[in-house]
Order: C-alpha cells, then sequence, then structure tokens
C-alpha cells in the first residue's frame, strides 16, 4: 500500500515543479519579448570655438536616445576672468537643444540635431544655427557655423553611460585647467 501512494507523491512533485518551469518559460517567452532593453544615458560634450580657436562654452549634458536635450547658459566673457569683465566685455548668451535619433547612415550610431542661438553682444548678436549631424559613439564631430562673416566651431560628441568613451570625455574633462 505504501508503494503506490509514494510514486502518486513523486509522480505530483514531478508535474508541481514541470508546471512551475515551463510556466516561468512561457511567461518569459510571451512578456519578455514586449519589455524594451533600458539603454545606458547618453553624455554630450560640446564645444563652442570662434574662427580664432578660442574656446566660448563647454557644456555637458546628460540624456538620453530618442529624448531631446535643452540647455540655456549666460556667462561672462571667455576666459571668465576679471579683466575681460571691466574692459566691458559682453556676457555669452547661448541656448542649444539636442535631439538625438538612431542613425540610418553606415558608420554613424545617432543622428543628433542641434538647434543654437547664440547672442556674444557681437558678432553673433541673436544668430540661429540648427542642423544635423551624424555621427559613431565616441567621435568627435564638428561643423562650421557662419553669422554675418565670423565663423563657429560647433563639435558635439556623444558616448553611452559606462563605455570606454564616455570615461574618457569625463577624465579629459577633468584634466582640463580651469580658467
Amino acid at each position: 500500500m505504501a508503494r503506490p501512494h509514494a510514486s502518486h507523491t513523486v509522480a505530483l512533485l514531478v508535474a508541481t515543479v514541470a508546471g512551475f518551469v515551463f510556466g516561468v518559460l512561457g511567461t518569459e517567452a510571451t512578456f519578455g519579448k514586449l519589455r524594451k532593453p533600458v539603454e545606458a544615458p547618453l553624455l554630450y560634450a560640446v564645444e563652442l570655438r570662434n574662427q580664432a580657436g578660442a574656446l566660448l562654452a563647454s557644456p555637458l549634458l546628460v540624456g538620453e536616445q530618442g529624448a531631446g536635450v535643452h540647455l540655456d547658459l549666460s556667462q561672462l566673457a571667455p576666459g571668465n576672468d576679471a579683466l575681460a569683465q571691466e574692459a566691458g566685455a559682453p556676457p555669452l548668451q547661448m541656448s542649444l537643444d539636442l535631439s538625438p535619433e538612431a542613425s540610418h547612415e553606415p558608420g554613424a550610431d545617432l543622428c543628433v540635431g542641434y538647434r543654437l542661438s547664440i547672442d556674444d553682444g557681437a558678432a553673433h548678436k541673436g544668430a540661429l544655427h540648427a542642423g544635423r549631424i551624424s555621427l559613431a559613439l565616441g567621435e568627435p564631430r564638428s561643423v562650421e557655423l557662419s553669422e554675418g562673416g565670423e565663423r563657429l566651431k560647433l563639435e558635439v560628441t556623444v558616448a553611452r553611460a559606462g563605455s570606454k568613451a564616455y570615461d574618457w570625455l569625463l577624465r579629459k574633462r577633468r584634466t582640463r585647467p580651469v580658467t
């Protein structure tokens, strides 16, 4: 009599474990595919230089793919020193919008739309520049902007958080002397 009862219990345990395993696998197969993998945030390193190569602004921005990033920047004249302020150098006013999307070009990971409005109180008073830059993650790309005969250079580098390029960008900014 003990034997049929023991085999019944073993069969019940095997069926329970098999049901649990197949239930978990079936749930993951059905619903796991509906979840989007979460991508790491994007770090934007932006440099804006005048035609002489002087650095006007170099903000770091954090965002995510598919979502735009906006920056309003107001700072003293390039160099941020008291002499520039005393000389009457106007403050730099800058507005920057970046819109990243997946790129369809070979060799490019992202296509970043930019919209830059700059007012330095001189040649670029209220200048608006817009366009798109296709780039590979971790590789800097630049675009020449011109307004009223003077040229600007906008350089953008984008890296995913946790990547080697991300670490390099942060180290580069950390070691840059503050002026």
